[in-house]
């Protein structure tokens, strides 16, 4: 499926470590869940598709708005949209939204003004732009990491992009993640814990030898430099699934306890179902639920990508945490359920 660029070399000693990790992680991870489906755990809320934005900085209307991260700052949503403006080279850049956190369960009736802010600059985007953010407040702005799509011999290369932003939402440093000094075939699906000195810590999923698991790990934040030998396994696929990835960023419940949506391909009809997981500051796991969140309506289940609920933003409002995301690769869903409600549907590990 990827393109075997001569990465090994330099990593050769970590690679077979942590390639011995993944198959030990697998014998005391794999069977955690069951694949139970937890009927109507979140409530739909309702729905937005492309109609309901305005891009201000590009001349074309989108065709469609989906998998979008959201964060919270004084009292207002900021929102991260994928937008995708062509059927042609299926390009997709990130557009930024925000409204009063009062008006989220208006949401799906707003009409909301977007701006550009990650699109195509570098070679590392030079195919299928940049998809998939994952949100976080850092400083007085933000930092998003997005999967970055550009080329390797011809075929896709998806590479960790990793964008700051200032205040005002513009862009002041983009890069891509490196694994020590090397890019892994593909690296997608990351996001922060907490800040560590002059790092973070991050739960993350490259590819390390045919393995596509999530990884806790700390990030250089000057460097953007992974260092291998703090990678330990969080979660792996159960046999039922063909992959599995971290989605949204954390919210603090706790002290030292972090709320996580994850997200799973299915190995018998590909539909992809989501649920949740409680960390600690290090990404260690906690807790896991089964599926809580999956394709059950039309709405999510017809689409450009068919029977799809790819939940990317996590947001606490009162005592209701709402899920925002992706549905069908077309459009945005905003799903609610009472906190105290959905943590009962956590099995706790420790």
């Amino acid at each position: 499926m990827y393109p075997l660029p001569n990465w090994r070399s330099p990593l050769r000693k970590d690679l077979e470590r942590l390639t011995q990790e993944v198959l030990e992680a697998k014998e005391k991870l794999v069977g955690l869940r069951k694949g139970t489906l937890v009927d109507d755990a979140f409530e739909r809320v309702g729905y937005l598709t492309a109609k309901n934005f305005k891009v201000l900085n590009y001349p074309r209307d989108p065709l469609v708005a989906f998998n979008p991260s959201a964060v919270v700052k004084d009292g207002r949503v900021f929102m991260f949209t994928r937008f995708i403006f062509d059927y042609y080279g299926y390009v997709s850049s990130i557009g930024l939204s925000t409204f009063e956190l009062e008006k989220l369960e208006n949401a799906c009736c707003l009409n909301l003004s977007a701006r550009l802010v990650i699109y195509p600059t570098t070679v590392h985007e030079v195919k299928r732009g940049a998809e998939d953010p994952r949100a976080h407040l850092y400083g007085d702005g933000f930092l998003v990491f997005y999967t970055a799509v550009g080329l390797k011999d011809g075929d896709l290369w998806p590479k960790q992009g990793v964008a700051v932003l200032d205040e005002n939402g513009e862009v002041v440093e983009k890069s891509v993640l490196r694994l020590g000094d090397v890019f892994p075939p593909s690296w997608k699906n990351t996001t922060m814990i907490r800040p560590e000195g002059r790092g973070l810590v991050i739960l993350t999923r490259p590819w390390i030898e045919g393995h596509e698991v999530i990884w806790r790990a700390t990030v250089d934040a000057e460097e953007w430099v992974v260092d291998p030998s703090t990678m330990r396994v969080t979660l792996v696929p159960e046999r039922f699934e063909l992959k599995v990835g971290v989605s949204t960023t954390p919210v603090k419940i706790g002290s030292d306890e972090y709320l996580i949506g994850w997200h799973a391909i299915m190995k018998d009809d590909l539909s992809y179902r989501n649920g949740l997981a409680v960390v600690n500051g290090d990404g260690e796991l906690l807790g896991i639920s089964e599926y809580l969140l999956y394709p059950k309506y039309i709405e999510e289940l017809y689409g450009d990508r068919p029977m799809v609920i790819y939940g990317c933003g996590l947001v606490k409002h009162k005592e209701y945490i709402y899920w925002i995301g992706g549905v069908a690769d077309y459009g945005i869903g905003i799903y609610r359920a009472p906190l105290d409600k959905v943590m009962e549907h956590i099995k706790w590990l420790r």
